[in-house]
């Protein structure tokens, strides 16, 4: 079994990412944390940006991967630590998941309110609408 573990720069990253390695341990499965960085892709929404910018968001991403592989050191878990370039977390995680024969992803939900969702959609909810297989989500 394989699971997936989609991670973001939030602490509520640390409930989904405890939530997989208990799995994963209950299962025996190999554990993939994911996040995904749309750092190269940032100027299609906003412009031109500062290098500046982009490098908060570099850094945002790199505490993101350590913050989990201390994580899962810690609980003494094999977690392998992946980041994915894309414009939509969502579709990177899909991809993720087909490309790699995923059997569960593990996503956090922030619970937008009705008007972000209709808005613009969450991510756990397009993840959970596209995927190739089971979402469990995670909510506080």
């Amino acid at each position: 079994m394989k699971i997936l573990a989609a991670i973001d720069q939030s602490e509520y990253a640390t409930l989904v990412l405890t939530k997989a390695m208990k799995l994963a341990a209950q299962e025996g499965a190999a554990l993939t944390a994911l996040t995904v960085s749309n750092a190269p892709y940032t100027n299609l929404y906003l412009g031109e940006i500062s290098g500046e910018f982009l490098d908060k968001m570099r850094e945002g991403v790199q505490k993101t991967v350590s913050r989990a592989q201390e994580q899962a050191k810690a609980a003494g878990a094999k977690v392998d630590v992946v980041v994915e370039e894309s414009p939509s977390a969502a579709d990177a995680i899909v991809k993720y998941a087909e490309k790699n024969k995923i059997d569960l992803i593990v996503i956090g939900n922030k619970g937008a309110g009705a008007v972000e969702r209709f808005l613009i959609g969450s991510v756990s909810s397009q993840v959970v609408t596209h995927a190739p297989c089971s979402v469990l989500v995670v909510k506080k």
